[in-house]
């Protein structure tokens, strides 16, 4: 019945998807990322591609329509007459470094699974999925980058992926301390996607003006935290607290934050159940523990591999099986570095390891910058911090796992395009407006740019970079 009810949900949105390609792009994503489908106990259900195909042909046919404002001139004298909103068709995406990079780390691998010595068919879902989060991915850059949209597709990603970590930290205060699996029964991929979002959620809600919503999604990092303590996951641990400390530290009350964390980890600890104290504990003496020594086997493995093929690797996702015929057993290299160096070899692997690690130093850059925006636009400085965190979360915790082509990852870039090109487009049409405004203005100054109109702001006097020099206090 659960099943049915979803299935007839899906199929009478398809029709909207088609000829509204950003709603259907929020569609793809939730699910995609949240799953519905195995609320109903039908993994097998192929509910990303039943609405991926109309989101394409919706995407290419329609295309990305977008306001703009107009200027109408004096045919005599040349001056300004008035402005207006216009819908124009916009570009499908907009052209950024990490996008072409991942283009060319999606045809490396193209060329060389041909050169690899294992059957196509055993890694050929993984290729295509991977060349779907790219088609995806060029998608968001074009149809969320202004203002309104950015936001509403932030959150949406942010809760799909939050929802069963804020579902798994209700169990935990309903039926006490237990180990939370999430979506995939993986506690590692659970805690690292939840880590990853939790900055995310936590600072999508001090965007918003209304406090009933702020102190909800508050509360619900609140519950991702327990879930993600609750996970046993050690490298999720880790990445938590890193996301944790990033948080206190950009408080305005930074001393107070920090000895919050302290006191919020310090009871967790005291309440939880033994295993997961032990798991915990096992950081630290981590010699003495079997499962994380193994780690350290399946890194020197990945050495092996790659000094048997140095230049393009064993293959993109065939480690485990290169693993199997090199020394019998098929674990992975449980580090998203090694094993992609192992799998692409010292040709491939630069590519993505620039994209990752180069995607992480914007992000932090524009964060950085995103400090002196004007003040009604200060949810852009809190959607890049979340970014960031959530971002610096996967890059420590694929230290001791393996999820070097995880979709949230690439959404993540995908959604720091975005907001640069929103924020700047904005920025842009502010300053027109006040270019208009001024007496005497010609046409040539008040060329069209890509937004409507925006209120008046006593800030929009000064040039477009300018507002990025003049920080604002910090948001907690």
């Amino acid at each position: 019945m659960r099943f049915a009810v979803y299935a007839a949900i899906l199929l009478a949105i398809l029709p909207v998807v088609l000829i509204r390609p950003f709603f259907g792009l929020c569609v793809y994503y939730v699910v995609s990322l949240m799953q519905p489908k195995l609320l109903c106990w039908r993994p097998e259900f192929q509910d990303a591609l039943l609405v991926g195909v109309p989101l394409m042909i919706g995407a290419i046919v329609i295309g990305v329509r977008r306001r703009q404002v107009a200027v109408r001139t004096d045919a005599v004298s040349g001056r300004v007459v008035k402005t207006e909103p216009r819908t124009v068709a916009a570009p499908l995406f907009e052209f950024a470094w990490p996008l072409a990079l991942f283009a060319a780390l999606v045809l490396y691998i193209a060329a060389t699974r041909l050169l690899a010595p294992y059957p196509l068919t055993d890694t050929s879902y993984q290729f295509r999925s991977l060349v779907k989060i790219l088609i995806v991915a060029i998608l968001v850059t074009g149809m969320a980058s202004d203002v309104k949209r950015i936001r509403i597709l932030y959150a949406v990603v942010a809760l799909a992926v939050a929802f069963w970590a804020i579902k798994g930290g209700l169990k935990v205060i309903l039926l006490g301390p237990h180990q939370v699996y999430g979506k995939s029964y993986d506690n590692n991929l659970f805690a690292l996607t939840s880590a990853m979002t939790l900055p995310m959620v936590f600072y999508f809600g001090l965007s918003l003006r209304q406090g009933r919503w702020r102190n909800l999604l508050i509360l619900c990092a609140a519950l991702m935290c327990l879930a993600i303590i609750g996970s046993r996951s050690r490298a999720g641990f880790v990445a938590f607290v890193f996301v944790l400390a990033g948080m206190a530290w950009t408080s305005r009350y930074r001393l107070r934050a920090m000895l919050a964390v302290l006191l919020v980890a310090t009871v967790a600890l005291a309440t939880s159940a033994g295993e997961i104290r032990e798991r915990i504990e096992s950081i630290i003496d981590y010699r003495q523990d079997r499962s994380a020594r193994s780690r350290f086997w399946t890194w020197q493995s990945a050495r092996q591999l790659l000094a048997h093929s140095p230049a393009i690797g064993v293959g993109f996702a065939n480690f485990e099986t290169a693993n199997r015929d090199l020394e019998g057993g098929g674990k992975a290299a449980h580090n998203i570095y090694l094993q992609n160096l192992a799998e692409l070899g010292l040709l491939g692997h630069p590519i993505w390891l620039v994209l990752i690690l180069g995607s992480l130093l914007s992000m932090f850059r524009y964060m950085r910058r995103a400090r002196g925006l004007p003040p009604d636009l200060r949810w852009g400085y809190h959607l890049s911090r979340g970014l960031c965190l959530g971002m610096a979360a996967y890059c420590i915790h694929g230290m001791f796992h393996n999820e070097e082509y995880l979709e949230l990852t690439f959404a993540m870039i995908a959604l720091h395009i975005a907001l640069k090109v929103a924020i700047a487009r904005e920025l842009r049409q502010r300053r027109l407006i006040h270019d208009i405004d001024r007496p005497g203005a010609s046409a040539p100054q008040a060329a069209a740019t890509d937004s409507p109109p925006a209120a008046r702001h006593p800030a929009i006097a000064f040039p477009v970079m300018r507002p990025f020099r003049r920080p604002l206090p910090n948001p907690v």
